[in-house]
């Protein structure tokens, strides 16, 4: 399986997937996006007229994504601090290929002005082995009207409160809280998302890391999360309706693993309508299921 939505750039190198022991963080401000005049103005602007357009979105602190390191089992993400209404004014920006070409030109790095916001999704794999999916939206900030798998981002307030990105002083944040917090969030947005309790939820694992080329390179963390209940279980506990996010989607789909991971060839008009992460998350989980299950 390939996808011209995503550039894959980790897979986990072991069968048990990669867990938080295998993982280490370095926080820099030098990991921060570079900042120009011109730019910052865009922005602002941006972030006014998207409010216009959905007044729900909010502008919370993310984790920014710069670059990995890999040494045997161990990943080592190096990561600054972002935010939502930076993420809405570059990655998605219609001057999206200029900034990058300038980018490229002022820094040799591409994404040195994308915001770059970390992503987080999970392959929520049923004990009848289907793959969750949700219908995005209007009310979602990114990937509207497309079959998504359940995700987010993983959040700095839970670790310092609710203050501005750039505000956060990150030689204060220490490491382990910042990786406890990855693998957490991606639970918390199962849970908030679909209304699986977190007790029917197995511990996630990473599976790797993809860059998505239809929101400018933005980076996604992809888990393989199993979940100890049947398709139709997880069905009836979504139509309730009681979950904390129950806006940011308006219907499930439960697929057959293998259909999902067949999509691509035999079910096209299911494959065009799903999100880029989606798409990503699938890539990655059939390089693992190659490597490690066949």
């Amino acid at each position: 399986m390939e996808t011209s939505t995503s550039s894959i750039i980790y897979t986990t190198k072991s069968k048990r997937q990669t867990t938080p022991s295998d993982v280490r963080v370095k926080l820099d401000p030098a990991f921060n996006r570079k900042k120009m005049e011109r730019l910052e103005k865009d922005i602002a602007e941006t972030w006014k007229r998207r409010l216009a357009e959905l007044p729900s979105l909010f502008n919370g602190s993310k984790f920014r994504l710069h670059s990995i390191e890999e040494k045997g089992e161990t990943l080592t993400l190096n990561m600054g601090t972002t935010c939502y209404k930076d993420f809405q004014g570059t990655n998605l920006s219609k001057d999206l290929l200029i900034l990058q070409s300038q980018g490229l030109s002022d820094h040799d790095d591409s994404q040195a002005y994308m915001s770059d916001a970390l992503g987080v999704g999970a392959l929520v794999l049923t004990a009848d082995d289907h793959m969750v999916l949700l219908y995005r939206s209007k009310n979602c900030g990114e990937d509207t009207e497309l079959w998504d798998r359940p995700g987010g981002h993983s959040e700095p307030k839970n670790l310092v409160g609710p203050i501005p990105a750039e505000e956060i002083d990150l030689s204060e944040l220490k490491e382990d809280a910042v990786v406890e917090e990855l693998f957490n969030s991606i639970t918390e947005e199962v849970i908030s998302e679909v209304n699986i309790p977190a007790d029917s939820l197995e511990q996630p694992g990473i599976l790797g890391i993809h860059r998505s080329h239809l929101s400018g390179g933005k980076p996604n963390v992809e888990f393989l999360m199993k979940c100890k209940l049947k398709a139709s279980e997880v069905e009836s506990l979504y139509k309730q309706g009681c979950q904390a996010e129950a806006y940011e989607s308006e219907k499930i789909f439960l697929l057959p693993l293998e259909k999902a991971l067949n999509a691509h060839s035999c079910d096209l008009d299911l494959w065009n309508k799903m999100a880029a992460g989606a798409k990503g998350l699938l890539c990655l989980y059939n390089m693992y299921r190659h490597r490690y299950l066949l």
